[in-house]
């Protein structure tokens, strides 16, 4: 088995949050991060590849079980399995090859395969490597931004979410960057495709998403080919839209999050709607708003991501809603017909 290390950056369009169930978030942690590499996977060979997938129960957590595949009485063990295959191919096929398509015998998903179950390790290991670390005050934070007209103000649900803490701040990371290991076949024939896929799109990482936090790039160094860059008939659309809404007038000087626009959208939306495309207690969004980002101008990007395994699409006419009702109520006057 020949190893591979290859060296990940996570660069960050808004800062990641992969903190406890006490709001200590004082460093990355690298479960957060496999998580959400796992997820990104899974939606990658569901949408893209349409491959077979994991089984998850209804808290969409992985319930795949190498131990419920295997059938003893039927000489179905993957050690069975894997020997014949072995002494059939073993002069032409790595190791990895033979495992991997012994684990295809019993039916073992390829996230499965890759990424661990009940029964089977992870084929990937990551290392955190380093990140910039970022603290977030209460008091920095704008709650009426852009509600300032109907006098809607979101800090006693942002402050009960994000501030319990008494110290009213939150630690948020920055650019991260990562070491990945794995070995040379599960990397060419499964990893390389899915980091080369995204690897100009914006996907979601760690936590409080609802907040605009963890919008970020992947950036692979070193080798990366285009073969798998721009797949026939696949349309990113249809996993995720992005719009990004420029030349924002906004004087403050204070962290907007992307709660407020997401609140703020929602509010706009009928009573009927709102569930369906932003989600209730315990169940995700559809709809997502980065926090309001400053460069040369300010800025926010708005987010439909349309999660294939719940089959849950916002229509091309209410995203396109969603767009005018945003540019309308952040842009200037004299921006509106640009």
């Amino acid at each position: 088995m020949n190893k591979k290390e290859v060296t990940v950056h996570l660069e960050t369009i808004t800062p990641l949050w992969t903190g406890d169930a006490w709001q200590e978030n004082s460093k990355v942690r690298p479960s957060s991060l496999m998580g959400s590499l796992r997820f990104w996977f899974s939606v990658y060979w569901k949408a893209v590849k349409n491959g077979n997938n994991e089984k998850l129960n209804n808290n969409n957590v992985v319930v795949d079980n190498l131990g419920e595949l295997e059938n003893p009485k039927e000489v179905r063990t993957l050690k069975q399995i894997f020997l014949k295959r072995l002494l059939r191919e073993g002069d032409n096929k790595s190791f990895d090859n033979i495992l991997d398509e012994s684990l295809e015998d019993l039916g073992l998903s390829v996230p499965s395969r890759l990424f661990g179950c009940t029964g089977w390790k992870s084929r990937v290991d990551i290392e955190i490597s380093s990140f910039i670390k970022q603290e977030l005050n209460f008091k920095e934070i704008d709650f009426n931004f852009p509600f300032k007209e109907n006098g809607i103000n979101t800090e006693h649900w942002i402050k009960s979410v994000l501030f319990q803490r008494k110290d009213s701040k939150i630690v948020l990371h920055k650019d991260v960057k990562l070491l990945l290991k794995t070995t040379e076949y599960w990397w060419d024939n499964y990893l390389s495709g899915f980091f080369n896929f995204y690897k100009d799109k914006i996907i979601f990482v760690g936590g409080k998403l609802s907040f605009g936090f963890g919008l970020v790039n992947i950036r692979v160094e070193g080798e990366q080919n285009d073969k798998e860059a721009n797949i026939k008939g696949i349309k990113y659309n249809d996993i995720m839209r992005i719009h990004k809404i420029e030349k924002i007038k906004y004087d403050n000087r204070k962290k907007v999050l992307g709660y407020n626009f997401k609140y703020f959208l929602r509010r706009e939306e009928e009573m009927r709607y709102r569930k369906r495309n932003f989600g209730e207690q315990g169940a995700a969004s559809s709809i997502y708003v980065s926090n309001l980002i400053e460069n040369d101008d300010y800025h926010v990007y708005l987010i439909n991501f349309n999660n294939p395994f719940d089959n849950k699409k916002v229509p091309d006419k209410i995203f396109n809603k969603y767009q005018k009702l945003l540019f309308n109520h952040l842009k200037s006057r004299g921006d509106r017909n640009g």
